[in-house]
């Protein structure tokens, strides 16, 4: 999706500021309550609205470059609402002991809903308010900051696979070893199962909150257009039934080029869903563009089959789809047209490729060399499926 990245508009800096105001005030309503010394109440104020600042520059930052994780270019207030659940988290920390603070889950969702040195740099922030006003040691922001990075890491990059037994588990590990390096054994007292029942208390309540993160960020991101591709990717619903009955021939050109790219997609890691919608509608022709529109592909489908249809290839999902189409139609006009059945699938492949090599045909693609030779091998481990071609 385009997007104006040529300045950043106040819309976009309102919820930073108003995130601002709201972490300078709750720092300065905390320390009126905890008889704070003004001076040190005014020091915790303005660093924590340098922590915002910093924050927001390193957010905007990501953004211009075009770096943020997923859709999260399209969605900064999502980031910033999570930062403010984040900011009024910290506030209530200064109440609670030390041992007991939630942040590795903050980590993980501020990374997520943007990019991980962006969560990182958001949590350490936040991180930073509690420590300032409630005065707690050094071990207390090293022990979060740790388990937090190391979260955020294990977390950051989440597939449409979305396996999260490992890394919940490594982190609540990192997290209890954490706690009990910077909380217990600095406590010079005699070791005992009172000393562990507030850390512990913290990793049962993090990883809670972690497994419920998780759970919403895949509904709102991973699995977002998981019901419309499967309406979409149904080769019998009501939209590609049509399309059979008035161009039975393109109509099974589409299905044999979506399977070749939901086969070549799980190979390259690509996004499958989008690969094959886009297979099954990309003959459409003229009535694409307002299929798209009507029926609300998804962003990544519909921008795959946009770059097919204007022969503009950027994406190497869209490639994908051009040497499927290549050579599917390719082998069914030679069967077509051949009275002997023995056709040499490989020499033609050979060819195609080939020629998509001397044309440059995917010069201004990001797919490399060593992923086409990949996708030139599948369509040879294909033989025996061309016969559904004849």
């Amino acid at each position: 999706m385009e997007r104006d990245r040529c300045r950043i508009t106040f819309g976009k800096l309102l919820p930073e500021l108003g995130n601002m105001l709201l972490a300078v005030l709750g720092v300065y309503i905390v320390s009126l309550w905890q008889k704070t010394v003004f001076d040190i109440a005014l020091c915790n104020m303005v660093m924590a609205a340098l922590g915002v600042a910093v924050t927001g520059f390193q957010l905007r930052r990501q953004y211009l470059n075009e770096a943020l994780s997923y859709d999260n270019a399209e969605h900064l207030l999502r980031f910033w609402t999570c930062f403010m659940i984040g900011l009024m988290t910290a506030l209530i920390c200064t109440f609670l002991p030390t041992g007991g603070w939630p942040f590795l889950p903050l980590f993980v969702m501020l990374s997520l809903f943007s990019n991980i040195s962006t969560g990182m740099i958001a949590g350490a922030s936040l991180l930073m308010i509690p420590v300032l006003v409630s005065g707690a040691s050094v071990n207390a922001f090293f022990l979060y900051f740790v388990s937090g990075i190391l979260a955020a890491a294990l977390f950051g990059d989440m597939g449409k696979e979305f396996k999260i037994g490992l890394p919940l588990l490594l982190s609540m590990l990192c997290l209890l070893i954490c706690e009990t390096a910077g909380i217990i054994l600095p406590a010079n007292a005699r070791l005992n199962l009172e000393l562990f029942l507030v850390p512990a208390a913290n990793v049962i309540i993090s990883c809670i909150l972690l497994l419920g993160i998780l759970r919403l960020f895949s509904t709102m991101v991973v699995y977002k257009y998981r019901e419309k591709y499967f309406e979409l990717n149904d080769s019998e619903n009501q939209l590609l039934s049509d399309y059979k009955e008035r161009a039975r021939a393109d109509y099974f050109q589409c299905v044999h080029t979506s399977y070749f790219c939901e086969r070549i997609a799980q190979r390259l890691m690509l996004d499958v869903d989008a690969l094959k919608c886009a297979g099954y509608y990309h003959k459409w022709g003229e009535e694409l563009p307002s299929l798209l529109e009507e029926k609300a592909f998804p962003p990544k489908a519909a921008g795959v089959l946009r770059e097919f249809a204007q022969k503009s290839y950027t994406q190497k999902e869209t490639a994908v789809l051009v040497c499927a189409d290549t050579v599917v139609s390719t082998i069914s006009y030679m069967l077509s047209k051949s009275q002997d059945k023995t056709i040499d699938y490989e020499q033609i492949i050979d060819a195609v490729f080939k020629r998509f090599m001397d044309n440059r045909t995917f010069r201004q693609c990001d797919i490399t060399e060593r992923e086409l030779n990949i996708i030139q091998k599948i369509f040879k481990e294909e033989k025996l499926y061309y016969d559904f071609l004849r």
